[in-house]
């Protein structure tokens, strides 16, 4: 995309941003593109893109930064409403229907990147879009995301991963699969404010539930029923952490105890939590044989994802495709 082009895209959308009449009275619209009969226009870009700029407004050191980055979003949001185009096509081919709810979550998702619902619904009026017009853009591009999925779920069932290329791609990334000191931990947490007497309520329980456990309960059940972490479904399970990575306190806790060992009562900014090392190993290289698990996935993916976007450019081979910018 040309600079100038781009420098205009940018400048509409931001105009979309900050006006206070609707898009129709501001010149923003052109075509920026048409796949086969299916045009692209410069407000469906600023509609795109608009809420993300707004939020990258608050991110950036500098109006220089700000440009670069806000013409890599515009050429990647013109790349995505080709693909959208040319998926769109292929999802109504095959019957493909997306729900309610997936709108919804979606619509909400867009919502979030607004400090307020007053500032949403100003750029969406500002947009020229109304919420009918919003949820019917959301639910062609979920339909396109829809079939994308599926493509990419068929493409990978194809792919055969051999042993050889696990172990090259192991050979070529080692430094990936060195470790510091880590523990496999568990935890049972409980939540508690800032206010004292609900601290040492919540504090009781816990100590109720540590006296449990010293007399043989079992730690991932009482994970499970009691505690307010994520990962309770799992008993409590936390997975592998490196030093560091937990908060002090957990911190020190977790490095302290042997293998099957379980900590007292340790009490965080945001309240009590019993830890439980389920496994515990030194900094050190992981094996082969430790992570074959991870890189075969991971090659199965990234061959899936190559295969689809060769899938894509076919298409786009066989579509007439023209940009205009």
């Amino acid at each position: 995309m040309k600079p100038r082009s781009l420098a205009l895209l940018i400048c509409a959308a931001l105009t979309v941003l900050a006006s206070t009449v609707p898009v129709d009275a501001v010149t923003v619209d052109g075509v920026v593109a048409v796949v086969d009969k299916e045009v692209i226009l410069h407000s469906d870009l600023a509609q795109q893109v608009g809420p993300y700029l707004a939020d990258l407004r608050t991110q950036v050191a500098n109006e220089e930064e700000f440009a670069t980055k806000a013409e890599d979003l515009m050429s990647q949001a013109l790349e995505q409403a080709i693909q959208d185009k040319l998926l769109l096509r292929e999802a109504l081919l095959a019957g493909v229907e997306v729900q309610t709810q997936d709108i919804e979550r979606r619509l909400e998702e867009i919502r979030k990147l607004y400090p307020t619902n007053e500032e949403f619904l100003k750029d969406m009026q500002n947009s020229g879009e109304n919420m009918d017009d919003l949820r019917e853009r959301l639910r062609k591009q979920l339909l396109a995301r829809v079939i994308a999925n599926r493509k990419i779920v068929d493409f990978e069932k194809e792919i055969v991963v051999t042993e050889s290329e696990v172990a090259q791609y192991f050979q070529d990334h080692q430094a990936d699969y060195s470790h510091p000191d880590r523990v496999q931990v568990r935890q049972i947490f409980l939540p508690a404010g800032t206010d004292a007497k609900e601290r040492e309520t919540v504090k009781a329980r816990i100590e109720e539930l540590k006296s449990e456990l010293d007399k043989g309960g079992d730690f991932a059940e009482l994970a499970k029923a009691y505690s307010k972490a994520p990962g309770a479904e799992s008993g409590g399970l936390i997975g592998w952490q490196d030093r560091g990575d937990l908060v002090e306190a957990l911190d020190a806790a977790a490095f302290s105890l042997a293998e099957g060992g379980m900590s007292g009562v340790v009490e965080s900014p945001g309240g009590y939590h019993i830890l439980k090392v389920d496994k515990k190993e030194a900094a050190g290289q992981s094996s082969l044989d430790d992570v074959r698990k991870d890189i075969e996935p991971l090659l199965r993916k990234k061959a899936a994802s190559d295969k689809f976007g060769r899938w894509i450019e076919d298409m786009r081979k066989k579509s007439k495709v023209q940009v205009f910018m």
